[in-house]
């Protein structure tokens, strides 16, 4: 049976450690929470190797969906007038989750101890970023927390659905392309071969479609090792190049300029940015501190670079968030004149709001042509390149039954 190492505390101040044996990770964590512990952090041990503390959150077993739950359900308990310390309790024993559930009991243990919530999620910055941080931070500096926790909870709901929607309308089209790509690659390496005999003393008076697929053939069926191998290699070149900053931002920069791929990840981005600045704004945060959180949920580095380099130049010198976008040309004009007009009207959050709703609508659009064209156009193509092959292999049957009339 394995055993774990464990840090958990016992009681407001006391913090034990030791080892235990469980079947496994989430066995570990329920024998502690029974023996009354709050882990703060478990690991397996191995013969001969020295335990070392790490987060119990590390191996990545919280999802995201959960967070927003949990989220949503500390907000409606808070605004029913429930303590945060009684919310934080009944939410923990509800959960389902050991590993969560563990990090729920050492949530409040912190928020028993004397420490904020705030200053509690700091312990956990897989879990609660950041911005999410800043906002609870904010919430409770304003007493409006389960306010701020449930425009919280919209907003990462909105990101989930709007994430769900684009990995949605582009999962079909890959799959497509994926299984025509592979048919092709079969046709033409192992089955072609087999029927390439019936072609022989004939190479002359082949049409040209039968000699283009047969030189084809001839490549992939005899190179067709080399070339699943310099498709590999390529793969691992380019995970190594884009695991760079720079390689990274050169993608990016390419993405942005493609015909309707780059308008689909701009406006994906501008929905995500708009939609948190008006959220931090609105909250109470600086400008300044919301568009540096804010500029860093941009998931294209070349817009994230625009947004912070804007932060850098021209807000914190004092000048306007819309002179500020005006001096980078990759952030669209649309979205630095809306921002002109929140920052004259005094209304920026709202107008943010109305930016992410443009976007969205746009986005939308996009979305339904993704569905409504590129599906039906991947299926032609395939079909087209399939189909000549096969015209291209009866072509010459086709002559030589004429020939004999």
């Amino acid at each position: 049976m394995p055993t774990f190492a464990y840090k958990a505390k016992n009681g407001p101040e006391k913090t034990v450690d030791g080892r235990i044996a469980a079947e496994s990770q989430s066995a570990a964590v329920s024998r502690l929470e029974s023996m009354g512990y709050i882990p703060v952090w478990i690991e397996e041990v191995t013969a001969g190797q020295p335990s070392e503390g790490h987060a119990i959150v590390g191996r990545a077993r919280i999802a995201s969906r959960e967070v927003t739950v949990f989220t949503r359900q500390l907000a409606g308990l808070l605004r029913a007038g429930v303590p945060i310390l009684r919310a934080l309790t009944t939410i923990q024993q509800q959960n389902d989750n050991p590993v969560f559930r563990s990090v729920l009991m050492a949530m409040v243990g912190a928020v028993r101890d004397g420490e904020t919530l705030s200053e509690t999620m700091h312990h956990y910055p897989r879990l609660f970023p950041d911005l999410y941080i800043n906002m609870v931070r904010s919430g409770e500096s304003a007493g409006m927390l389960e306010e701020v926790l449930l425009r919280l909870a919209e907003a990462r709901e909105s990101d989930d659905e709007l994430r769900s929607r684009v990995v949605t309308a582009l999962a079909y089209p890959a799959l497509v392309l994926t299984i025509g790509l592979m048919s092709i690659f079969v046709i033409l390496t192992f089955f072609l071969p087999r029927i390439v005999h019936l072609f022989e003393g004939m190479a002359g008076a082949l049409p040209w479609p039968t000699r283009v697929v047969l030189a084809a053939s001839d490549v992939f069926a005899g190179y067709w090792g080399w070339i699943v191998a310099a498709l590999v290699a390529g793969v691992l070149v380019a995970r190594q190049g884009l695991a760079t900053e720079g390689g990274r931002m050169a993608l990016d920069r390419a993405v942005l300029r493609l015909p309707l791929v780059g308008r689909f990840a701009r406006d994906t981005d501008i929905v995500r940015f708009a939609r948190t600045l008006s959220l931090l704004i609105r909250a109470g945060i600086p400008v300044e501190r919301a568009l540096d959180l804010g500029g860093r949920t941009l998931t294209n580095r070349q817009l994230r670079a625009a947004v912070l380099s804007a932060v850098d130049e021209t807000v914190r010198q004092g000048a306007t968030v819309a002179a500020g976008f005006k001096r980078q040309p990759v952030i669209p004009a649309f979205v630095t004149s809306m921002v002109a007009v929140g920052e004259e009207s005094g209304r920026l959050d709202e107008v943010l709001t109305e930016v992410a709703v443009f976007y969205q609508r746009e986005l939308d659009r996009d979305l339904r042509l993704v569905t409504t064209l590129l599906e039906p156009a991947l299926i032609l193509v395939v079909g087209i390149v399939v189909g000549f092959i096969i015209f291209a292999m009866l072509l010459p049957i086709f002559q030589i039954g004429q020939a004999v009339r």
